[in-house]
């Protein structure tokens, strides 16, 4: 990011300064739990469309925060500035959604999730387009983890069509890299409720026009399906998402992108635990590049962040 120019006043943070750096790393690691959650929500959910999905996580999560907000009788209203950049991150949020989900229907929750994951690579590139020079590190680290895409996209193919996954998880990359870096500015004039709130909104509505020229089902699914959809409001949205939410208030849109790195991780984890979706030795080797060289990129952009 640049630095602001010398007598420039920026606005205050909308949390109170001084909050331990333990306590938003454990946040943030908390959230990162969560969100991994995601993937296997979305699974056990079919044979509700993905998109769905993701519209009533959006939706659930969204009326559980506004209705705890008037529980509090705290009100929506906040600076106009960070609640259109609330509103414009959700946008790309559920635009994410949407291409992340129905790539997790075409190829398994591991490759999915690890290459939506590729927003170190998108974060560093804004960078460079707003001034910064492109380190020689990052270009090492962007072959590499290009080269391990290259051999996980190579790989034969499922019957579910596994290269049209992946490339519908790489668009959504993009999109995700797009939130994060709005979101951290909305930051600046909203605390982490409202922000996930009018977040949550926008996001919402994006899913729900995908849906709708999709074609897609509103109804009609078992009580399997409402349960999970249930659990990824909960869960992978109020629990994970706000707590990175708020995170992003204290870190770095920079830094916040590598750390979560640690989500393919666990996602991996889990559909190997609940779903049976092992990793083989070819997709182990080309994810650990990928990995490798999206945190060798980042060194050269995480040097030079600086909090908002």
């Amino acid at each position: 990011m640049r630095r602001p120019a010398p007598g420039t006043k920026l606005p205050p943070r909308a949390d109170p300064p001084g909050v331990p750096l333990l306590r938003v790393a454990l946040t943030f690691c908390l959230g990162l739990v969560g969100i991994s959650t995601a993937a296997i929500f979305l699974r056990l959910a079919l044979p509700a469309p993905p998109v769905v999905t993701g519209f009533y996580r959006m939706l659930f999560a969204s009326a559980l925060v506004g209705l705890w907000l008037r529980l509090r009788g705290r009100a929506l209203g906040a600076e106009r500035r960070g609640v259109a950049l609330a509103l414009a991150s959700g946008v790309c949020f559920g635009a994410d959604l949407a291409l992340w989900h129905s790539s997790l229907v075409l190829t398994t929750v591991a490759l999915s999730t690890l290459l939506v994951n590729t927003t170190p690579l998108y974060v560093g590139l804004y960078s460079r387009l707003t001034g910064e020079r492109l380190h020689p590190r990052f270009v090492a680290g962007a072959g590499l983890a290009l080269a391990g895409t290259a051999v996980l996209l190579g790989m034969p193919a499922t019957p579910g069509g596994e290269l049209r996954g992946a490339a519908l998880a790489l668009a959504a990359g993009v999109f995700y890299a797009a939130y994060l870096l709005l979101m951290s500015a909305a930051r600046r004039g909203l605390d982490a409720v409202r922000g996930l709130f009018w977040m949550g909104v926008s996001a919402t509505a994006t899913l729900g026009a995908a849906a709708l020229a999709r074609g897609d089902a509103f109804a009609g699914f078992p009580a399997s399906s409402w349960a999970a959809m249930g659990g990824a409001a909960v869960v992978a949205q109020v629990g994970g998402v706000m707590a990175l939410v708020w995170s992003l208030g204290y870190l770095p849109a920079t830094l916040a992108s590598v750390a979560l790195l640690g989500q393919p991780v666990g996602t991996a984890i889990l559909g190997w635990l609940l779903l049976g979706e092992a990793v083989g030795a070819g997709q182990a080797a080309g994810g650990a590049a990928v990995l490798l060289g999206i945190g060798l990129a980042s060194q050269a952009t995480r040097r030079r962040a600086r909090p908002d």
